[in-house]
């Protein structure tokens, strides 16, 4: 009798563990990191003004098992009016598929931005702390036929006056699904 607790103990702790190791690396890969390390007091960072103009951008996606999906490159055309910048982005991805997006953002007070696009849910909140930026939402996006619900954690770093750097997290129910780096060039 002894010799069965002692397996079911046994199976008990195998399964914890399997659990444990499955389970831990979505809830630290979910948590908040912060940008402060990389902020420069020295190179501001505007939004509106950054992307007022033409910007040619380079980008790629790479699910959450760190599998490059696609790469693309964007050519984007930014006017300002009134303090609200209208982006016009046309996306090329290295499969042929083209996609165009336009973003109205609009500075709502020193540091705060709003946005929205056809596929935002809601408004897009950003917040600018010297040389970088953080702009969270909810979109959609299309995998093949399907259309899904997902939320963008996008983080911008102005690396100098003509290049920003942008990573963005994509999460499906608070899971990290994939991720997506661009580099901006004017």
């Amino acid at each position: 009798m002894e010799h069965l607790f002692g397996t079911l103990r046994m199976k008990f702790f195998q399964v914890t563990l399997v659990i444990f190791s499955l389970v831990f690396p979505f809830i630290t890969g979910c948590s908040n990191s912060s940008m402060e390390n990389v902020v420069s007091k020295n190179l501001s960072f505007d939004l509106l003004e950054y992307f007022d103009g033409e910007t040619t951008a380079w980008g790629l996606i790479v699910d959450r098992f760190g599998n490059l999906q696609r790469t693309f490159k964007v050519r984007l055309n930014g006017n300002i009016d009134n303090k609200q910048l209208l982006l016009k982005e046309y996306f090329t991805y290295n499969d042929g598929e083209t996609e165009y997006r336009e973003w109205i953002i609009t500075k709502t007070q020193t540091g705060t931005y709003e946005g929205k696009s056809k596929d935002t849910i809601g408004v897009a909140k950003g917040k600018q702390v010297g040389n970088s930026m953080r702009m969270v939402y909810d979109t959609t996006i299309s995998i093949g036929e399907t259309d899904i619900r997902v939320s963008f954690d996008d983080r911008f770093v102005k690396a100098d006056k003509k290049v920003v750097i942008n990573r963005a997290d994509i999460l499906k129910w608070g899971i990290k699904i994939a991720d997506v780096t661009i580099f901006f060039s004017k």
